[in-house]
């Protein structure tokens, strides 16, 4: 009925007030932030009654945000209209309070229109309340991000363009699932993106009936499936030789290093490997040669240091860091970083230039393995590192078995 009405306002040359939009955006499951965009030069908060509790008024702030892209057609790609909310950091985290922008993704947001003279308060109010058909999307993902502003992409409940059929393809030799989609780092709220259990920041129990020891170690693995170790390890030049079981040598080769300033210059630099066995003619240090393993370093990220780029970009330097920004999800948390770009100054951050996740999976069984195959050389030590080969006892979560768990 309350359509009608609005149908017949608007049908006539002069409705008599001008249309609004109101806002209800889910910020935790169950939970509304209400906000609007202004009316007109007036930023004062406005009031409308509860959609599904007429009884309950609601209270809406002003809030500088757009919400474009909202169309109905019966042809082509659905609608994904885009949510903008300005000064994202200031005035909207005053209005409602810190919130993580990624933790928004799954979540609704709910556009409800009216006549201003419908408002709660005004002479035409009615109860329930004269409006449209709400508009209802779910948010997909933060399009942009800055100091200035926050772009939310969102898409319509029924639209299928992310479903996929088969839901599922098996490879023989890839995993499908979407790296760290369901790890302990995960919220109780947030869904599960993927089977795939590995953590965040790289922490890991070894969980086979060996070797579980109920410690908790630090394993970071690159896309290459070379782990990533302290640079404080103990590494012994090699240029012949005797070698030992899981112990760590150097050599050297030359690149080309590239600076911050946008020079560059030939230098010679380290390789580092992790020995596979224990043997008195070892061979030559090399991808190839099955007696050693590469690996790579890290430092912890200092502010003022300079960070460097190589011909040869797996040389790029790595580096842990903690995030400390508050509305980010990751706040809180270390991670691996490797250099994208050499330069100076320049935090790791997701939306750098600068920098890439250091810790990705190679999609790989070994990548797989290497993980949760976990083996301590110090068993009981949680700064250890791990062996060169893991351990065949542990259950892999990987996505390319046929017989994997399922998940939609």
């Amino acid at each position: 009925m309350s359509e009608k009405i609005l149908v017949k306002d608007l049908q006539k040359l002069d409705p008599g007030s001008e249309l609004v939009h109101l806002f209800e955006l889910e910020y935790v499951k169950g939970s509304f932030i209400y906000f609007h965009a202004g009316l007109d030069d007036d930023l004062t908060p406005i009031q409308f009654r509860d959609y599904d509790s007429p009884s309950t008024v609601r209270t809406y702030v002003a809030l500088p945000a757009q919400f474009k892209g909202v169309e109905i057609k019966n042809d082509g790609a659905i609608a994904r209209p885009e949510l903008s909310i300005g000064n994202a950091l200031t005035v909207f985290s005053d209005a409602v309070g810190s919130i993580d922008y990624q933790k928004l993704l799954g979540l609704k947001i709910i556009r409800r229109t009216t006549l201003k003279k419908y408002l709660h308060g005004e002479a035409s109010e009615t109860n329930p309340p004269t409006e449209y058909p709400r508009a209802i999307y779910i948010m997909d993902r933060v399009k942009a991000r800055s100091k200035a502003v926050v772009v939310i992409e969102c898409v319509a409940p029924f639209d299928l363009e992310n479903i996929r059929l088969p839901a599922r393809n098996v490879l023989p030799d890839r995993c499908p699932f979407v790296y760290q989609g369901a790890g302990e780092h995960k919220q109780v709220h947030e869904k599960a993106q993927s089977g795939c259990t590995w953590h965040l920041e790289g922490k890991h129990k070894t969980i086979s009936s060996v070797l579980a020891d109920g410690t908790e170690y630090t394993v970071y693995v690159n896309i290459d499936d070379e782990y990533v170790v302290p640079s404080t390890t103990s590494f012994t030049t090699y240029s012949s030789g005797s070698i030992s079981n899981n112990a760590y040598y150097k050599t050297t080769s030359s690149l080309t290093k590239y600076a911050a300033n946008g020079t560059s210059s030939v230098v010679t630099v380290n390789n580092y490997w992790q020995a596979t066995t224990g043997t008195s003619s070892p061979g030559t240090p090399s991808d190839t040669n099955s007696n050693f393993k590469r690996v790579r370093v890290f430092s912890a990220y200092s502010h003022g240091t300079e960070y460097f780029a190589y011909s040869d970009d797996r040389h790029n330097d790595y580096v842990t860091f903690t995030d400390n920004v508050a509305t980010s999800h990751t706040n809180g948390k270390t991670l691996l970083w490797k250099v994208k770009a050499p330069n100076k100054n320049s935090a790791p951050d997701y939306l750098s230039e600068n920098w890439v996740k250091g810790d990705g999976c190679s999609k790989r069984l070994d990548g797989c393995k290497m993980r949760f195959g976990f083996q301590p050389i110090s068993s009981g030590t949680a700064s250890s590192t791990g062996k060169a080969k893991p351990t065949t006892e542990a259950t892999l979560p990987f996505g390319g078995f046929p017989a994997a768990k399922a998940f939609s």
